[in-house]
């Protein structure tokens, strides 16, 4: 596998709980991890047919998980090891949005990977994170921002927060070009002087990884995803248009 640095540090933790687990040394859990660490745990763990990997990331279709690895001979298990926490607060409707949480809780001296998906609402946010650290942030999460909230830890996922994870929006228009900026422009509604500096800033990923390029190129198939807004799939390139501009049909996850 071709990887990158920090993808090659996940690589050799993560075979190194295969190893162990392969040694009937008991089971090993991850912290939150994202798409491409994902991925990277399907792949290694083809060559460890004596271990068996599960994922949970609190709800069906969650973006970071965690991952637990046991032995094959074990039964397979059923528990969630994440906890939700609910915070909630008086701040007028988008005022707060993904970074504004995730900015508060990595404050606490919390590391980013202990914390799982954030799925924001009008005047409550739902955050995954591991059970040790529940409590914790329900104590002394106070403010996000400059509004006061109180946080909550939950049994279980309401499910009139996650509803509407999931939901997707067709996009159809023209790029001059095929450059990552260009096309993330386009899917997120965000002009080319606005989406450069957020590639530059390492605030993009394509295809789950990070890319501070912003004239790499994307084709069809691609997932283009923006820290705090969400995913764009590139479905279909249409074809030029008679100005010379591309013609894309872009699916958004919401």
């Amino acid at each position: 596998m071709d990887l990158n640095p920090a993808e090659k540090k996940w690589a050799r933790y993560f075979s190194s709980l295969l190893e162990k687990v392969s040694a009937q040394q008991g089971e090993s859990r991850t912290p939150f991890a994202d798409p491409r660490q994902q991925e990277l745990a399907q792949q290694l763990s083809r060559s460890f047919p004596a271990c068996s990997i599960f994922f949970d990331g609190g709800y069906p279709g969650a973006e970071r998980a965690r991952i637990l690895v046991i032995p094959r001979t074990w039964p397979p298990r059923k528990e969630n090891f994440t906890i939700p926490v609910l915070i909630a607060g008086e701040f007028p409707p988008g005022m707060l949005n993904h970074r504004d949480f995730l900015g508060a809780i990595l404050g606490l001296g919390i590391r980013r990977e202990m914390v799982g998906d954030i799925i924001c609402r009008e005047k409550e946010t739902l955050v995954f994170l591991v059970p040790e650290l529940a409590a914790f942030v329900a104590q002394n999460l106070q403010q996000v921002g400059r509004y006061p909230v109180h946080t909550t830890v939950l049994k279980e996922v309401p499910p009139n927060l996650i509803q509407g994870k999931g939901r997707v929006r067709e996009i159809q228009g023209t790029v001059a070009s095929l450059r990552l900026d260009a096309v993330a422009g386009l899917g997120f509604g965000l002009s080319r002087s606005r989406i450069t500096p957020l590639v530059r800033g390492e605030q993009v990923k394509l295809n789950h990884q990070l890319i501070s390029q912003p004239s790499r190129p994307v084709k069809e198939g691609d997932l283009i995803s923006l820290a705090g807004r969400g995913r764009v799939e590139v479905v279909e390139i249409l074809g030029e248009t008679r100005k010379g501009r591309i013609s894309l049909k872009l699916r958004r996850m919401l």
